[in-house]
């Protein structure tokens, strides 16, 4: 049906069509190719006809008939971009739209009407959406298009009020794109110009998150488009009750859920990609969706609650008509811009309504009682959903500490935004798949696995430590510093970091494949923070020695100034033995990530000798790798020497019960539970070591002061001394993943070997 919005007055903006014509349009447009129908009275002319078609048109045929074929033809790349908008858009549940591609908007009696794309309108917006497209990934110059359009908007916003009598209406032009690289120059003037881009990824989002939420999709595109922007045609006013809880301001009021709806949302707003869409997909979990429209339908009801969050920069405007004690009864005008309303309890219920058939008759009644808190800072805001959520034991907590983040992202604290940031560039490298850990992170809806072995907790600590993005005062190399938009930022860091692993990925593709499995490293939680670790000290040796700040630069140009000093790591890891893995993922905790990322510290500094870190600086000074293994050496001689000696003595001192009269109680209990433990392959004398050695001779000092005695005066302890020196040392020198030694360990083992070596022989 076509429209127009008074009967005397002429079609400013034509075809557009309604809902209930949009149906057939949709069915038309879902299809790739476009179709015809040739005529003839015989078999061989059809025939002929097709070929001709064929060759001058690459006409195909469809379908055969007795005197008619059905051709085909795939439709141009840009109509099939129109296509996919206009059905995303429609069933998003626009009332309005362009019909066909002739669609055209008048902008002056003296000038021919101007052609549009796609154009959608609902009761507040109007969006207008032209298209382009390449057949193959590649740059394409947008300037002329940004200038058409800067040139016929307010033109066409004059139309628009002409034709629909609304000052109010909300207008928006887009660019949607497919296979076209931006430019950075033609990106400042879209945003100049507040012309909305959308690109390849963005318009696959959009069609599964409306996939995911039906009519409601289409609040959360409107958000995206008109961010933090009044809309004055999103007028809510509600009778509401004001009070105090804490220091909180709170109202409670019902409210239409087709209104509420407009202003909710439940994940942040700042990015249109898969992960978010991750997000809706964990917080309104689609069977729980359809479970509650249902219900719905079925005649249920919600006594309880909606707790939401009115988000606004303006204080929320409340307008009292009468007070009893603390509390106030008036008039609450909720923000007028799209996502202003956080759900914190209630999401499955809020759009679970609105995929009811209930819902979508014009004159339902239905209200939900609401619970709204104002300008709650985000991290109150995430401590309520954690009780409300988790205690009631709706959410579990790994997804509390995925979904956390989101909380944050517009959070006023530096350090709140950081974390949301971080788990953002987590979840991405997660969920693109040309990730070197794509679907390798342990997720609510992702199990452990030896393959998917790595924490979004372990990895955003490792972000946050190494102050990839700086701090408060100063920006961090990963930063974009160019633009204040987070999401800016992800990108980059996003990029710099698929890079970064990919050089371990591809030059250990075995060893990285193997994840958390036995012989396993380099894909690991432990790993990757020591990773980390090398990469910030490189990040901050560039700036140094190349004088820039890495937070100015592009994620290709920090990728080009760090990678030739992390090829050595690289390289020592691609012939790595599958022993000196071992010996990497045996040191654990955070001191085994310090001393691991100083070894791979090391290797750059044996090729690089300018890079040179105070952390690696201090390790190089005070350790002593050679010495280490001399000590270990001398150390076997010393304990071997103990052996003799204690075993000898202890025999002609005691006999035959030397293990009984010689040997404390608690020191042949151990060794004996040695034992035991390796199915008596040795004998119970061998399980001895230093202290225990220390408890022999003290037990039976008279027997061993003379061999014991390396200090020239003091009593038995302190001349014992020496044995609770050297037995940390042993545990160093005796356990690669502990290595190495102090220089002044070392310098310890060699005058204890002296002094043992004479006293003893």
């Amino acid at each position: 049906m076509f429209i127009n919005e008074g009967e005397n007055m002429p079609e400013l903006l034509k075809p557009v069509i309604k809902t209930e014509d949009f149906k057939q349009q949709i069915t038309q447009r879902k299809k790739k190719y476009i179709e015809k129908t040739i005529e003839g009275k015989s078999k061989d002319i059809l025939d002929k006809k097709a070929k001709l078609e064929e060759e001058d048109e690459g006409w195909q045929i469809l379908r055969k008939n007795k005197n008619s074929y059905r051709l085909k033809k795939d439709k141009p790349h840009s109509e099939q971009l129109e296509d996919k908008l206009w059905i995303i858009l429609a069933r998003m549940g626009f009332t309005e739209m362009s019909l066909g591609r002739n669609f055209t908007v008048s902008i002056g009696d003296d000038v021919n009407p101007r052609q549009i794309d796609v154009y959608a309108k609902d009761d507040e917006t109007a969006i207008f959406i032209e298209c382009t497209t390449a057949e193959k990934p590649s740059k394409k110059d947008m300037t002329t298009l940004i200038q058409k359009i800067d040139s016929i908007s307010p033109k066409i916003h004059k139309t628009l009020q002409q034709q629909y009598d609304r000052a109010k209406l909300k207008v928006k032009w887009v660019i949607a794109t497919e296979n076209v690289e931006w430019g950075a120059e033609d990106l400042k003037k879209a945003e100049k110009s507040r012309i909305h881009i959308i690109k390849d990824s963005e318009i696959e989002y959009y069609n599964k998150l409306t996939n995911h939420l039906k009519l409601a999709a289409k609040y959360q595109f409107l958000s995206d488009l008109f961010s933090q922007e009044q809309i004055k045609e999103l007028d809510i006013q509600v009778p509401a009750t004001k009070g105090i809880m804490g220091k909180e301001t709170f109202y409670n009021f019902l409210i239409k859920p087709k209104e509420l709806i407009k202003i909710a949302y439940v994940s942040h707003k700042a990015s249109r990609d898969i992960e978010r869409l991750d997000t809706y997909q964990r917080m309104l979990k689609p069977n729980r969706l359809k479970e509650i429209a249902e219900f719905v339908d079925k005649g249920g009801q919600f006594p309880t609650n909606i707790v939401v969050n009115l988000k606004s920069k303006r204080n929320i405007r409340f307008v009292p008509k009468d007070k009893i004690g603390n509390s106030e009864f008036g008039v609450l005008y909720l923000p007028s811009t799209f996502s202003s309303c956080w759900i914190i309890d209630g999401q499955h219920r809020l759009y679970g309504y609105m995929q009811s058939e209930r819902a979508k008759k014009e004159h339902d009644k239905t209200t939900f009682p609401v619970l709204a808190y104002e300008n709650m800072k985000s991290s109150k805001e995430a401590s309520l959903f954690v009780d409300i959520n988790c205690k009631q034991v709706k959410v579990t907590r790994r997804l509390l500490n995925e979904l956390y983040a989101n909380l944050t992202w517009d959070s006023e604290d530096f350090n709140e935004r950081m974390l949301a940031l971080s788990s953002r560039i987590v979840t991405s490298l997660d969920t693109q798949k040309d990730s070197p850990i794509y679907d390798r992170v342990i997720l609510t809806n992702k199990d452990k696995s030896k393959y998917r072995c790595l924490t979004i907790t372990s990895l955003c600590d490792g972000i946050k430590e190494n102050k990839f993005f700086g701090t408060e005062t100063k920006a961090g190399p990963l930063l974009d510093s160019k633009n204040k938009d987070l999401e800016y930022s992800k990108i980059k860091a996003v990029k710099v970091l698929k890079e970064f692993m990919s050089w371990f990925a591809i030059s250990v593709p075995e060893n990285w494949k193997l994840g958390d499995e036995k012989g396993g490293y380099l894909c690991t939680n432990n790993a990757l923070r020591a990773l980390f670790r090398v990469f910030k000290e490189v990040l901050d040796f560039v700036e140094y020695k190349y004088s820039i700040d890495l937070d100015t630069c592009t994620a290709e140009e920090v990728i080009g100034y760090t990678k030739k000093y992390m090829n050595p790591v690289v390289d020592y890891f691609t012939t790595t033995s599958v022993d000196e893995f071992s010996l990497y993922r045996s040191r654990q905790a955070l001191k085994g990530v310090r001393t691991n990322a100083l070894y791979m510290m090391h290797t750059i500094n044996s090729i690089f000798e300018e890079f040179l870190p105070q952390t690696l600086k201090e390790f190089i000074e005070t350790v002593d790798i050679e010495g280490t293994e001399e000590a270990r050496k001398m150390i076997d001689e010393i304990q071997a020497n103990l052996f003799n000696v204690v075993i000898k003595k202890l025999k002609e001192e005691f006999g035959d019960r030397w293990w009984f009269d010689g040997v404390p109680k608690n020191v042949r209990t151990e060794c004996s539970k040695k034992q035991e433990d390796e199915n008596g392959i040795k004998d119970k004398e061998q399980y001895l070591y230093l202290i225990g050695y220390k408890k022999i001779a003290h037990s039976n000092w008279e027997l061993f002061k003379d061999s014991f005695s390396l200090l020239d005066k003091g009593g038995k302890d302190k001349q014992l001394a020496w044995l609770d020196q050297l037995n940390p040392i042993r545990n160093i020198t005796h356990h690669r993943e502990k290595w190495p030694a102090t220089k002044e360990q070392v310098k310890l083992v060699r005058e204890l070997y002296k002094k043992i070596m004479d006293r003893f022989n």
